[in-house]
């Protein structure tokens, strides 16, 4: 179940905010849903630890993570009028096979369960990057445990799809739609959800996703 892709379709009669409701939680619950594998855990302090992180080091921590998506992943567009969501589980296991294909909201699920799943709040930054009224990209957000020299006590974007950018560098932004993953959320794992009932017309797909004819995510929020 962990390893399966949730593949989402609306139909044209599904309003925008419609649309936009159900992309964003499904990926808040993906997110809370990889904080809590012991597989996502343990990637993580693997990634930690080959980088040579002190213990405490909490920048350290979250920049190694962030690297690790931004070398590892690679971006590719879902289908068109279609939004893939994948497990952190299943995209940290085609990462370390070759397979990678994820856009922008892979990328924040895999890169915030990792995070989430060492200690640190995470969640994702939803946002209109056109100035054109339409939420469009996905990034990372994260926060330290006590304040640091460079951020403070601030919330921390980090931009995964691009390698160049740094920690605490984005995109020009003109809108924001944050999403924080509550890592005490009670619920069964999206993957093992009864969809069919709540959203009608679920149906397996032979390569062991799912289909759901009601529901594509908001305009490009497959990532830029």
């Amino acid at each position: 179940m962990a390893e399966r892709i949730l593949r989402v379709k609306f139909n044209p009669s599904t309003g925008i905010e419609q649309r936009f409701a159900t992309v964003v939680e499904y990926l808040r619950q993906l997110i809370e849903d990889g904080l809590r594998d012991e597989y996502v855990r343990r990637k993580a302090v693997e990634i930690t630890n080959r980088a040579g992180v002190a213990g405490h080091d909490e920048l350290g921590e979250i920049r190694a993570i962030v690297k690790w998506v931004q070398n590892n992943l690679t971006y590719r567009k879902d289908p068109i009028d279609v939004e893939y969501f994948q497990t952190a589980r299943r995209l940290i296991k085609d990462a370390e096979t070759g397979r990678s294909a994820a856009d922008c909201d892979d990328f924040v699920i895999v890169g915030a369960a990792m995070l989430g799943a060492i200690g640190y709040q995470t969640g994702a930054l939803i946002v209109d990057s056109n100035n054109d009224g339409v939420f469009n990209h996905v990034m990372l957000v994260v926060k330290t445990h006590g304040p640091t020299r460079e951020f403070g006590n601030k919330w921390i974007p980090a931009e995964l799809i691009f390698p160049t950018f740094k920690l605490g560098e984005s995109v020009k932004v003109s809108k924001v739609f944050p999403l924080i993953a509550d890592p005490s959320t009670k619920r069964v794992p999206v993957m093992m959800q009864n969809i069919a009932g709540s959203l009608a017309g679920l149906g397996s797909s032979p390569n062991g996703g799912y289909q759901l004819p009601i529901v594509r995510a908001l305009n490009g929020l497959r990532g830029r």
